[in-house]
């Protein structure tokens, strides 16, 4: 993976104590959301990213009020072409 430097205003980090992982945390979830909505990952590539897997990255939607029935035909057909393998994996 990749590494990049971002610059947090004061005022953002004021806001978080100072807390650099959380805002680190925020900043990568919400790239990551950004990256899905725009078509470019998958759920559960998103899930592996953010290390809270398929189920865990589709309650995180879920908990910032994002449905995931926006999706296009394509996109829906991959999602459950994806759902399948993990399913199959399973048993």
């Amino acid at each position: 993976m990749s590494t990049i430097t971002v610059q947090i205003p004061d005022i953002i980090l004021d806001v978080h104590q100072q807390q650099v992982e959380t805002v680190k945390e925020v900043v990568q979830m919400g790239l990551v959301i950004w990256e899905y909505l725009s078509g470019h990952l998958s759920i559960q590539e998103c899930g592996d990213i953010l290390n809270i897997g398929y189920r865990g990255f589709l309650e995180l939607l879920w908990s910032k009020g994002i449905p995931i029935d926006g999706l296009n035909e394509e996109e829906l057909a991959l999602q459950m072409s994806q759902l399948r393998k993990l399913v199959e994996v399973q048993q």
